[in-house]
């Protein structure tokens, strides 16, 4: 009996799936970039506007300006990958970020989301083969990020911040 083929698009919509919510299958669930419950969404709506201005370490960037670094990350390979001449973003403004209320970073949060779903959407496209390298190297990124983040917040959470 043989596995029906996965095509390559659809591995990339799981990847980025499980990096936005976790791998499916509740809090034991383990994943390619993951482990239950620990997926970039949920890592970041556990942060409080305080954790996401306080940087790891001094000279570090805050988790806010990576999270903001990210949803430009998705947005672009999104614009990218629908149109392959679309204009670069100015993304350092990302590392300059200050969340100022809750509402801020609530807002933020949203566009974070959208900015996932716009990438998922993406991948529904014919993709050549630099859009799959454009592709997959996004979902990477923000796999490597979503890592630091939920590293971060498990020692916010185990010093009782």
């Amino acid at each position: 009996m043989s596995t029906p083929a996965v095509s390559t698009p659809e591995l990339l919509r799981e990847g980025l799936r499980e990096v936005l919510y976790g791998p499916d299958g509740g809090p034991l669930a383990v994943g390619l970039f993951s482990v239950g419950e620990a997926g970039l969404l949920r890592t970041v709506h556990a942060l409080t506007p305080a954790q996401a201005n306080a940087p790891a370490a001094p000279g570090r960037p805050t988790p806010a300006q990576i999270t903001v670094h990210l949803r430009q990350s998705l947005e672009l390979a999104a614009a990218q990958l629908s149109d392959p001449y679309a204009l670069l973003a100015d993304d350092t403004e990302a590392w300059s970020v200050r969340i100022t209320s809750p509402q801020a970073w609530r807002a933020e949060l949203v566009a974070l989301a959208r900015a996932g779903q716009t990438l998922y959407e993406a991948l529904y496209l014919p993709l050549s083969p630099d859009g799959l390298r454009l592709a997959f190297g996004a979902v990477a990124h923000a796999a490597y990020h979503t890592g630091a983040l939920r590293f971060h917040l498990a020692n916010l959470l185990a010093e009782g911040r």
